[in-house]
């Protein structure tokens, strides 16, 4: 494996609908419930890598590790990484059989790592 740096964290709030707590503004976002959520997350279409492909490492709950590719021409937002990432996870629970409840898991944040060679690679930062 190239070693890689961290070079960003891409973090996710979401004003609070339900409960009301750190002024209404809750620091993550639900994976399972991301359709609704993503409505209420803030700066959701704020462009936070520039770069046109990344690759993504998704582990926790999967029986293999899976790595995917991302590609985009205006580079990607806080929304689209979200859409990408839950529509991933559940292609790939259902490719491996995995019976799991994604609204188990919350996304706290995007760290971004640039290899030597250049590319840019993200994991996720999960809450369960």
């Amino acid at each position: 494996m190239t070693p890689k740096n961290l070079i960003h964290i891409i973090t996710f709030n979401v004003r609070a609908t339900r409960t009301i707590g750190d002024d209404g503004i809750i620091p993550w976002i639900n994976i399972g419930r991301g359709n609704e959520e993503i409505l209420n997350l803030i700066d959701a279409d704020e462009i936070v890598i520039t770069e046109h492909a990344l690759a993504i490492s998704l582990d926790y709950p999967l029986a293999e590790p899976v790595t995917f590719q991302l590609f985009s021409s205006i580079g990607f937002s806080r929304k689209l990484l979200l859409v990408e990432i839950r529509e991933k996870f559940l292609e790939i629970l259902k490719q491996q059989d995995v019976n799991f409840d994604l609204s188990t898991l919350d996304l706290v944040a995007l760290d971004v790592y640039k290899t030597e060679s250049g590319s840019v690679e993200l994991t996720l930062d999960i809450d369960l």
